[in-house]
């Protein structure tokens, strides 16, 4: 057949910086076009995302493809053609139509003839990486957030701290630039020069800005930089993200009085601090009424006598539907919001020895599951080895003595071979998902539910994440917070309810396994395995 090879890396992928470089792609390639015997029309190397549809060294194979120039795409995985349902329905088209001839893997070949449901599912489960990869990115830079970091690149000056953990990386005064920004802002505070003589005297003095990732090499210092930097929040301590203003954590080079003061200097140019503050429940809350979401003002009061200024945070509907007009006034305070998150945090609470029981029951009968699924899964795994062999010797054997096997035979064998392979995993997709029992749902949740209370009067930066684990939606209406658990808690809820109706109270449930009454444990127990 004429066959296109096509290699695909993305370095800015997280899941591509583990695969198989470009140079390794073309090898495992190169032997798929060797052992079909394949005419070699083209070959692509592209080094960018299939996120979204565009690729330019795509869309130009795909030209050719349905051009009829050539027949069948060889590709190491079926996911380095697509990652976005657009260019994965395109690529399913033309194979169903016959266009595409075939799609060869390292792993299998794909025919018109297959069937389609397996490669909607490969090609959905590439697309589906894509978005959770985001929803993690984005969760990880919001909990660095809460840590009191900034992501992305720290203002000139400072440098993260590459020795720290990934995703959590502190940021540090450079060693090379910090004393000569702040020798910037003594003389912009000094009112002896102007920006552009404190950028000249800065140049001379020999600050840079910092090289990137793929340009490690300094580049000049520009004017507009000096601008961005005596209008940057981050040097007095606090930093913009996601629209809120957030305290950080990296060491101040100047003070907020002093910052304001060379606002008032810089006159037009100036940027005046912003009045609000990061709301720890932001995107959690909507109002009960319009939908819409729940947001933080903050008001200031300030004090003569001691002459401190002290901050009131209030919860209010954001009245954004402007197609629905909501009728809720007022607002509800940060300290009633939390008493009644409190009381959320408490229904969902379960006892210490109930915790303790079910953990134990649950876990001993997870052991015992996982064991005979093991000895199951290993038994398909040695199949599946086996059959790979026999697919390798089959072509080694082809490729060594062609007269061995006419066309038609030894396609025949091909087939049956794959078909083994392609019920092997089958078998091990449907043994997977079958280990994965109701039994998994609950234990995991009876174990987030250990300490929970605890965690979140400790850790504030983790409540939203908790509240986020345990339901999916909080509503205020009229002042009233409403939260729906979600399952396995939900189901949790009502068998500790069930619990205390039949012992009457949980206090005495409330200790260790070892120090519960067992009279009233039995009765408990008798009620909760139910």
């Amino acid at each position: 057949m004429k066959v296109i090879v096509y290699n695909r890396k993305s370095t800015k992928d997280k899941e591509d910086q583990q695969v198989l470089s470009i140079q390794g792609q073309k090898e495992e390639n190169a032997k798929r076009v060797l052992q079909g015997n394949h005419d070699l029309i083209a070959e692509y190397a592209e080094e960018q995302t299939a996120k979204k549809p565009g690729r330019s060294l795509f869309n130009e194979m795909m030209s050719r493809i349905e051009a009829g120039e050539v027949e069948a795409i060889v590709c190491w995985r079926l996911n380095r053609l697509a990652r976005n349902p657009i260019d994965g329905g395109r690529i399913q088209w033309l194979l169903q139509q016959g266009v595409i001839k075939a799609i060869i893997t390292s792993e299998k070949t794909y025919l018109p003839s297959d069937n389609v449901i397996q490669m909607s599912v490969e090609f959905g489960m590439a697309t589906q990486y894509s978005i959770d990869l985001s929803k993690d990115v984005k969760r990880g830079m919001h909990q660095k957030v809460r840590d009191g970091w900034k992501p992305g690149r720290p203002a000139l000056g400072y440098m993260r701290d590459d020795a720290g953990v990934k995703g959590r990386k502190m940021v540090k005064e450079d060693p090379e630039r910090f004393a000569l920004v702040k020798m910037m802002w003594e003389e912009l505070l000094s009112k002896a020069f102007t920006v552009p003589q404190i950028w000249q005297r800065a140049v001379d003095r020999g600050l840079t800005q910092p090289g990137s990732r793929f340009h490690p090499d300094p580049k000049p210092l520009h004017l507009s930089t000096v601008y961005k930097v005596f209008t940057n929040t981050f040097y007095y301590g606090e930093f913009e993200w996601d629209g809120q203003i957030c305290e950080g954590k990296h060491k101040p080079m100047i003070t907020m009085t002093e910052y304001d003061e060379a606002q008032f200097i810089l006159g037009r140019d100036g940027k005046p601090r912003s009045k609000t503050y990061i709301n720890p429940y932001a995107g959690l809350i909507h109002c009960g009424e319009c939908d819409a979401m729940v947001v933080m003002d903050l008001k200031s009061k300030f004090n003569k006598a001691d002459g401190t200024e002290r901050l009131y945070r209030y919860f209010r509907c954001s009245k954004r539907r402007l197609a629905y007009p909501c009728c809720q006034k007022g607002s509800l305070t940060r300290e009633e919001l939390e008493r009644q998150l409190w009381r959320i945090i408490g229904a969902a609470e379960l006892p210490q020895s109930i915790i303790e029981w079910s953990l134990k029951k649950l876990k001993c009968s997870q052991e015992d599951t996982k064991a005979r699924y093991q000895r199951a899964l290993d038994i398909l795994q040695e199949r599946q080895r086996k059959a790979e062999k026999k697919m390798d010797d089959l072509v080694d054997l082809r490729l060594e003595n062609p007269a061995a096997f006419t066309p038609e035979s030894f396609e025949r064998r091909r087939k049956e071979i794959e078909a083994e392979l392609r019920d092997i995993k089958k078998k091990l997709k449907d043994r997977e998902a079958a280990a994965k029992s109701w039994r998994d749902g609950i234990l995991d949740g009876v174990a987030f539910l250990e300490g929970v209370r605890e965690r979140f009067r400790k850790e504030e930066g983790e409540r939203l994440s908790i509240l986020q684990e345990l339901g999916q939606r909080l509503e205020l209406k009229d002042g009233i917070l409403t939260f729906e658990l979600a399952d396995p808690y939900f189901s949790l809820k009502w068998a500790r309810d069930a619990v205390e109706e039949a012992v009457g109270r949980l206090e005495p449930l409330n200790c260790g396994l070892d120090k519960v009454q067992k009279d009233i444990f039995d009765i408990a127990i008798s009620v909760w395995s139910g």
